[in-house]
């Protein structure tokens, strides 16, 4: 097939969603189709587009050529349908050379760009309109259809992992080398620093895990609005010292860098709640998955798609972050038993094997494939 993929959040950018558009773009082009991408943004990562290879990638840097330039590669490529990994920017062009030119849409949905919407039944209107919704997680995906988007075309296609990318000899040592951390219990979170990702329970539990391990640090790399409340919630609790704030790891960093956080700590720990102020929620995180990928065990929380992406007592626990003494309680568990916590990774790392970005894109290929064989001829005016 001739896909033509829009991605407005795409690498450089570090992200759930820019991980997905490039891997999911370069394992559909990996399986024989021709996969041509619309990225926002102006600089290329040579990293990421050398492993999204052969799929073709051109950005735009400017937000008013984005609408034009989707419409004149569309138009050019007549692709066999069009795939959104994101709604943001594409949708109203995409719809528009729906109607007018027959081509047929999926589009991908994260769940928060739905859920928090200050127009949510206008975006759930035009959503409809597509020909299938995929949400990236099963959790989502209930969700969507009980707002009343079509059961019939959503689909749940969960995230995937680029595994291969994990394991970097030596990485982790390197990492905790460079920080001085030889000797440390580690905790780590990745992710953007909101409320949603209940990074706030951990530094909450901190108090009570170095009672037990007074080596105990923890690493949180990302950025985002909640990181002065963190920083001010770990001086205010005593911790600040145990606290590295570590900023973003770009996309190189993080695998062969990010991942090789992921190799350096001894378990990762994303607790997530539901946001009800800003209709927010984790639909699934990948992060739980990269971390599994390294065989470290997760600490999820219990909103959202988190019970998809960690199986409790199989890969990790899971904890309500606004109880510090439940996430205290997760984390003593994995740093007191090296046991368990080996089990947990071990399991983990199956469960991400089993979540490969091919076997993802064979997934959406079967959608794809579907839409493309509905498509309807657009009438001409004779």
């Amino acid at each position: 097939m001739r896909l033509l993929v829009g991605a407005p959040a795409y690498p450089p950018g570090v992200g759930g969603v820019q991980t997905l558009s490039a891997r999911l773009a370069g394992a559909l082009a990996g399986r024989g189709h021709e996969v041509s991408v619309l990225a926002r943004g102006r600089e290329p990562d040579p990293h990421i587009d050398a492993e999204t290879a052969p799929a073709r990638v051109r950005r735009v840097g400017w937000k008013p050529l984005l609408w034009p330039a989707f419409v004149g590669r569309a138009l050019a490529e007549r692709p066999d349908a069009m795939l959104l990994t994101h709604r943001a920017d594409f949708l109203r062009p995409a719809l528009l050379l729906r109607r007018l030119a027959g081509l047929p849409l999926a589009v991908v949905v994260h769940g928060n760009e739905v859920y928090g919407s200050p127009r949510r039944e206008a975006l759930v209107a035009a959503l409809g309109e597509a020909d299938a919704i995929i949400a990236v997680s099963r959790y989502a995906r209930e969700r969507l259809v009980a707002m009343g988007l079509p059961e019939g075309k959503t689909h749940a296609i969960p995230n995937g992992v680029h595994v291969e990318g994990f394991d970097p000899p030596g990485a982790g040592e390197t990492v905790r080398e460079r920080l001085g951390l030889e000797g440390r219990r580690v905790i780590l979170s990745v992710g953007r620093l909101a409320r949603v990702k209940g990074f706030d329970g951990v530094i909450r539990a901190l108090p009570r895990v170095a009672d037990r391990f007074p080596d105990v640090v923890y690493l949180v790399a990302g950025r985002g609005p909640e990181e002065g409340a963190l920083r001010r919630l770990a001086r205010d609790l005593g911790v600040a010292e145990r606290v590295r704030f570590l900023g973003e790891i770009s996309s190189g960093e993080l695998g062969r860098g990010e991942h090789a956080y992921y190799q350096a700590c001894d378990l990762f720990a994303m607790p997530g709640r539901e946001d009800r102020a800003e209709g927010a929620v984790e639909a699934f995180g990948i992060a739980y998955l990269e971390a599994g990928a390294c065989a470290k065990p997760v600490i999820g929380g219990l909103a959202g798609g988190a019970r998809e992406a960690v199986a409790e007592g199989e890969s990790g626990l899971l904890a309500d972050p606004d109880r510090p003494e439940a996430v205290a309680e997760a984390v003593l568990r994995l740093l007191a038993s090296p046991e368990l916590a080996r089990r947990l990774g071990e399991n983990g790392r199956r469960r991400a094997e089993a979540r490969t970005w091919s076997r993802v894109a064979g997934e959406y290929e079967a959608v794809l494939q579907g839409i493309a064989l509905r498509r309807e001829p657009v009438a001409r005016p004779r």
